[in-house]
């Protein structure tokens, strides 16, 4: 779905910004309130300010749905904030921040801030996800040029995309760059095979097969080059060049939609807003 119709589509389920509290309040406490400082379970409602301040009854600590979040001190309301979220999650294309501030009517910056931590939201969930199990990968090239010379080889960056299957056959996609690999269409070096199983395989998986040199056209599975072709042509037509130091940000959030693709009976916009909500995102708040 495009999207002005996701946008559409978000401000018929979602019609005000008392209907978004709600539903933030839902994922944030879905057992009802619990204090963050002492876990008492009551609390006042102070609703002198833009969202309602909840006052623990038992220690009198003062929160609020988006304290350490990466919502924390925004004047954003909360509404712009779950539309951006819906656009990520839900979104075949996902948004740039440029068309994002000329749809929910913010600054560039402001735009460009609110999709970088998010992304960055997801990107630390997926760095707690390990592959486990049967684990396939394969070595590719990102930002791979077409006229290979010896300048325009300079560009290219060494990729591995990994999955893991379970017994229900739903597969969890990683694509993680490796700065430790020198040479992206050589023979993926040990050093830099060992790091990558270090951060993002569990130690009790039961099978590893790595393809670990670059073959082109792919002569291993057709899924892994598929998806990892997908996301590099993503990048580019959606964002037209993304320097190294944001890209894994944009390969760990076209992961996140692949992922809940075949997550039957979940929505990916109410467990991307849910994971905003969480404490395990405090670091962000000042980022």
């Amino acid at each position: 779905m495009d999207v002005l119709s996701l946008i559409k589509q978000f401000k018929r389920l979602y019609s005000s910004e008392e209907e978004c509290i709600a539903l933030a309040y839902k994922l944030k406490w879905p057992s009802g309130f619990q204090c963050p400082y002492c876990k008492h379970c009551s609390a006042y409602i102070i609703r002198s300010r833009r969202l309602p301040l909840y006052e623990c009854h038992n220690c009198r600590h003062q929160t609020s749905l988006t304290s350490n979040t990466v919502m924390d001190k925004s004047r954003t309301p909360l509404r712009k904030w779950l539309l951006t979220m819906y656009i990520i999650s839900t979104s075949d294309t996902s948004i740039n921040a440029v068309s994002l501030a000329k749809r929910i009517d913010v600054t560039y910056k402001t735009a460009w801030s609110m999709l970088k931590k998010l992304r960055q939201a997801i990107s630390d969930l997926d760095r707690g996800i390990l592959l486990s199990g049967a684990v396939e990968a394969k070595l590719e090239v990102y930002m791979k040029q077409p006229i290979p010379t010896y300048e325009a080889l300079q560009r290219e960056h060494a990729a591995i995309i990994a999955r893991t299957v379970t017994s229900t056959n739903c597969s969890y996609f990683k694509i993680k760059l490796l700065p430790a690999q020198k040479h992206p269409r050589g023979l993926l070096t040990n050093h830099a095979e060992k790091q990558f199983i270090k951060d993002h395989v569990s130690i009790d998986y039961t099978h590893l097969e790595i393809n670990r040199r670059f073959v082109h056209p792919p002569r291993c599975q057709a899924i892994l080059p598929g998806i990892a072709r997908s996301a590099f042509e993503w990048m580019n037509e959606t964002f037209h060049g993304i320097g190294l130091a944001y890209s894994q940000f944009y390969l760990d959030e076209f992961c996140f939609r692949q992922n809940h693709k075949a997550k039957l009976g979940t929505c990916p916009f109410e467990y991307l807003l849910g994971l905003t909500l969480s404490s395990a995102t405090k670091s962000l708040a000042a980022a």
